[in-house]
């Protein structure tokens, strides 16, 4: 399949070029950091462009390259146009795998992350900072949605699985499962509700502009 590469980023081809703010340091082994698949807009496409990985995702969200399609996706004040534009304009990740088709049966390798998406919040940067200093699950990164009222949260479940995994069950089906509980923690510890399609492994992520989204140190 020819792909057209004119106006791609160039985090699809060249990993952390000089131009992004953040660059991996001497001692990260990109090699062995969990990476996942990105898709090229519309949503409709299925078909994966690149392996990436959270320093990868993160310079393209603090990167202006999405910022005129965020902007002009918030000033839309209709629903129906809204959620076409989204789905038309904003490129997307699966963040818990790689996939050769975006469906949950054609995952290729889990990555031992899961996103949870905090819909329609009040207080977004409240509710921001409140999850950076979460007692029980360490941000790896956070950043606001394409509208700006909902934040997007990724964390690793590797060490929950390694303690509570049944023998032979994998890091998918665990997933469905360590799902359940978040569900639950984050209503109980936070009082709100988390999107019940961030169980499904191929769930899209859109990619937006934040300047200000949090990527943990420890990946540098």
């Amino acid at each position: 399949m020819n792909i057209d590469k004119t106006n791609a980023p160039a985090m699809y081809f060249w990993g952390t070029p000089n131009n992004y703010a953040v660059k991996p340091s001497p001692e990260c082994d990109l090699l062995n950091m969990p990476c996942f698949s990105i898709f090229r807009r519309p949503i409709t496409n299925k078909y994966p462009y690149q392996v990436v990985n959270l320093i990868d995702v993160y310079n393209y969200i603090i990167s202006n390259y999405a910022k005129d399609r965020t902007n002009e996706y918030r000033a839309i004040k209709e629903d129906r146009y809204r959620r076409q534009y989204k789905a038309d304009k904003f490129d997307y990740c699966t963040f818990s795998g790689i996939f050769s088709v975006r469906n949950d049966k054609a995952i290729i390798l889990h990555s031992g992350l899961i996103c949870l998406d905090f819909d329609h919040l009040k207080d977004v940067e409240d509710t921001f900072n409140a999850l950076l200093k979460d007692p029980y699950f360490e941000t790896l990164m956070l950043f606001r949605s394409p509208s700006g009222d909902d934040l997007k949260w990724i964390i690793s479940f590797h060490d929950s699985f390694s303690r509570y995994g049944n023998k032979g069950e994998s890091l998918g089906d665990y997933q469905v499962r360590f799902f359940v509980s978040l569900y639950n923690y984050i209503s109980n510890h936070y009082g709100v509700k988390i999107d019940s399609t961030c169980r499904n492994l191929s769930r899209a992520c859109f990619l937006p502009h934040d300047p200000n989204a949090f990527l943990n140190p420890s990946l540098l």
